[in-house]
């Protein structure tokens, strides 16, 4: 029995498919270039999010201990704020290390021949959300020894200053990518609705026998839903084989050009066209199933 449906089910569904050509090649056209669209926009916004995130994840607060505050106390301090909760990372920096890098990377290091080290041991701290560092910073100003705190608590709660810049960036990024796909989505699925919805018309006859017959809703509505899945489907394929070369293809440009500015890496592409892929799917039953629902839920009148 469910052999015979789900063969029933196929053959309409390939039988409609070729019946309205012109219409399934619209559809499926129509919803590759909005799922291109959504596509690009994803990526864009994907993108621009690894990029807040990579500089969100550079922020550090720095603490300085007071000079003459002991050395092993302080790598003690350093070792304890590892097991704050709001802290990912926390590295001591010994003044002998960080005269060192100064020394290293000063232009005129010359200046700095046969001057004493006036630099005190201090810990470099990277916090677990860009949002925490205004408190992380304002403990940090409690800990025993430490003198000096950079960003202070008050620079990192300024509504002006970096830190705040960059959160509101990450949450501005986060919610323009969510508005954006709900309103193409809802686009897309309208689309594959009224297709779907000519195609039902356009078979009133052949689903009123059906009904006549004892057919249920489920096996009449199946090939439609089937139908939907497909145009989807096909066109989320055709985006996908624009938009994965055309990334890759940005992606060797920049790494060449604008190396601080880093694309998406394959694993994000194989995601991101699964992603697609599913969409259009999901998309496509959507449309499909709000068009039977509101066609089934009476029974077609027959007209001569």
């Amino acid at each position: 029995m469910i052999w015979d449906v789900i063969d029933f089910v196929c053959r309409e569904t390939a039988l409609q498919l070729k019946r309205e050509r012109l219409i399934a090649l619209a559809t499926v056209s129509t919803v590759a270039l909005i799922l291109f669209t959504a596509g690009a926009m994803s990526l864009f916004m994907l993108n621009l999010r690894l990029w807040t995130t990579r500089i969100a994840g550079e922020l550090e607060v720095y603490a300085y201990f007071a000079g003459d505050y002991p050395g092993e106390q302080a790598r003690e301090r350093a070792e304890e704020l590892r097991h704050w909760p709001e802290v990912e990372q926390a590295r001591f920096v010994s003044r002998e290390e960080a005269w060192r890098w100064l020394q290293a990377n000063l232009s005129s290091s010359a200046l700095l021949r046969g001057v004493d080290n006036p630099l005190p041991d201090g810990v470099r701290v990277k916090v677990r959300d860009p949002e925490l560092m205004p408190e992380v910073a304002r403990k940090l100003a409690r800990v025993e020894g430490v003198r000096d705190v950079v960003p202070s608590a008050d620079e990192a709660s300024q509504d002006r200053g970096f830190v705040r810049s960059v959160v509101r960036a990450k949450r501005a990024v986060t919610l323009a990518g969510a508005l954006a796909h709900l309103l193409l989505g809802a686009v897309a699925a309208f689309i594959v609705h009224n297709t779907i919805r000519l195609a039902l018309h356009s078979r009133w006859r052949e689903i009123y026998l059906m009904q006549l017959v004892g057919v249920t809703r489920g096996v009449i509505a199946a090939p439609f839903l089937l139908e939907g899945a497909i145009h989807g489907l096909l066109g989320a394929a055709l985006a996908c084989c624009v938009l994965v070369p055309a990334h890759m293809y940005l992606r060797a440009l920049t790494a060449r050009s604008a190396p601080f500015f880093l694309l998406a890496p394959d694993q994000f592409l194989i995601r991101f066209t699964l992603w697609l892929l599913a969409a259009g799917v999901a998309l496509g039953l959507l449309g499909s199933a709000v068009s039977v629902r509101r066609f089934l839920s009476r029974r077609p009148e027959w007209h001569s």
